[in-house]
């Protein structure tokens, strides 16, 4: 019986595989790693304008003052407002309105303390946070941010990696959170927008 030989790559042909994979991976490798930088600060942004959010409706709901406010031990069992950039932050009732978390103090109205609503964990090292002002937020029972007081609230917060704030288009690749006097927030990844709140910030990314 005639068996037909089995035939292999040549040196040439495997050279040119190779040479084609190298060429895929060199286009492949840095739209990757954009990929996962975007997603990386839209999330981060996403979940500050969602805490905000939360932070919001739920002072409507209770009728309490409740902020959001950065923190650089959101696990902690008490953790302290850092007055620093949103690493990390928690939401929080307000019941003195000291802006301060109290934890359970007898002495707040109605004896309800002053539970944590959400934790969130410090955010990835890759990720430079500005934030105006005390790094702080608190709604009132109306749904109003509330104007200065204990402390001074923060109405921008902007949020870039390695790359800075670069035009793409009209995008840019760092992102921004607006804070308005009507307790509206929005995130914003419009490059004016972006260079208007580094202004407000008073920094530069990274």
């Amino acid at each position: 019986m005639w068996k037909g030989r089995s035939r292999g790559f040549t040196i040439f042909e495997l050279m040119i595989t190779i040479a084609l994979a190298g060429v895929l991976a060199a286009i492949a490798i840095p739209n990757m790693r954009d990929f996962i930088r975007n997603g990386r600060l839209t999330g981060a942004v996403n979940d500050l304008l969602r805490s905000t959010q939360i932070a919001r409706s739920e002072a409507i709901k209770r009728q309490r003052n409740v902020v959001v406010c950065a923190t650089d031990s959101p696990s902690a069992e008490e953790p302290a407002c850092s007055d620093d950039t949103f690493k990390g932050w928690i939401v929080f009732q307000d019941s003195n309105g000291n802006w301060e978390l109290d934890g359970d103090d007898p002495d707040t109205a109605d004896d309800e303390g002053e539970a944590i609503i959400e934790r969130h964990d410090l955010l990835d090292d890759s990720l430079t946070v500005l934030a105006d002002n005390d790094a702080i937020v608190s709604y009132a029972a109306s749904g109003f941010a509330n104007p200065s007081g204990a402390k001074t609230p923060s109405k921008t917060v902007v949020i870039c990696d390695s790359r800075g704030n670069k035009a793409l288009g009209n995008d840019s690749t760092a992102r921004a959170v607006l804070i308005e006097e009507t307790g509206r927030s929005r995130a914003t990844r419009v490059y004016e927008d972006v260079t208007a709140a580094l202004t407000k910030v008073g920094g530069s990314c990274p």
